[in-house]
């Protein structure tokens, strides 16, 4: 998100590649999982990504949920706090409890630990939003972010979901997948999106995995530029360190610049990340 006017005033971008929530949930749960746990999951990570409130005949429709399961579960994820029903609408929302997971995510996270402080170093020494990113779901999700001091920058947001086909990080993050599930997330893509071309899709992550970083301008965001550089994978995490900026601040020269920095921070935090704890 660009902000110009100071950390109060913040607008959300607009996420032209993500699935509308809901439209995507039809989906037969793997072998040798438990049915309805993956079906109180889907409920709410739909509830979760949504951007406005969804009723209970629009989820049991759209996730191939029966309506008394999806009731069942709206009431008992309403019971713990991870879902809120509005009095008149009975619509639902993600519910405070919620919050408490996020956070104690973010305080056991191995990753977070990991990159806390050279995220902060990247951020003071270059002027601009500092972040990691992970794949979440076949999406790039912020995990941590340090804030530039500018009074105009850029905002992800931690823990909002964008896709990996939008920016830099997205590509650096997919450059680092396996071929198989690489070409599983483009087909997919390109089926939900109706983008042409996934030749052309896959050869920008070869040669973001050939540079080792990969620049961003204008994709995301009007007006908005990134670098992005990759940390490690860790089992079923990979994740990537990137800054965002104006691009009246981050011309293609600055960009260029900052790569050895970025880097050195990702050897960095890679190091850690692998350490026991």
């Amino acid at each position: 998100m660009v902000n110009e006017q100071g950390p109060e005033s913040a607008e959300t971008p607009s996420l032209p590649d993500t699935p509308a929530a809901g439209t995507s949930g039809k989906r037969t749960p793997p072998a040798g999982t438990v049915q309805i746990v993956d079906h109180a999951l889907l409920v709410l990570k739909t509830i979760a990504e949504a951007d406005r409130p969804r009723g209970l005949r629009e989820l049991s429709r759209d996730l191939d949920i029966s309506k008394s399961s999806t009731q069942r579960i709206l009431t008992s994820l309403e019971r713990v706090g991870l879902a809120v029903a509005d009095e008149d609408s009975r619509k639902y929302v993600i519910g405070p409890a919620a919050l408490t997971l996020a956070w104690r995510h973010a305080a056991n996270s191995d990753l977070v630990s990991a990159a806390s402080e050279a995220t902060a170093r990247i951020a003071a020494s270059t002027g601009e939003t500092a972040c990691v990113s992970a794949v979440v779901d076949g999406r790039r999700v912020t995990v941590y972010e340090v804030e530039s001091s500018q009074p105009l920058r850029l905002i992800t947001g931690v823990g909002r979901p964008y896709s990996l086909f939008s920016g830099a990080t997205g590509r650096v993050l997919l450059s680092m997948l396996p071929e198989d599930h690489l070409k599983h997330l483009v087909s997919e893509h390109v089926s939900t999106t109706g983008a042409t071309d996934a030749t052309e899709i896959i050869h920008r992550v070869a040669v973001a995995r050939d540079q080792g970083y990969a620049f961003s301008r204008g994709e995301w965001i009007m007006g908005g530029c990134g670098v992005a550089v990759p940390i490690a994978t860790q089992g079923t995490v990979t994740a990537a360190l990137s800054i965002y900026g104006p691009e009246a601040r981050l011309a293609d020269q600055r960009m260029a610049d900052l790569i050895p920095l970025l880097q050195d921070a990702a050897a960095q935090i890679a190091i850690r990340w692998r350490q026991p704890a």
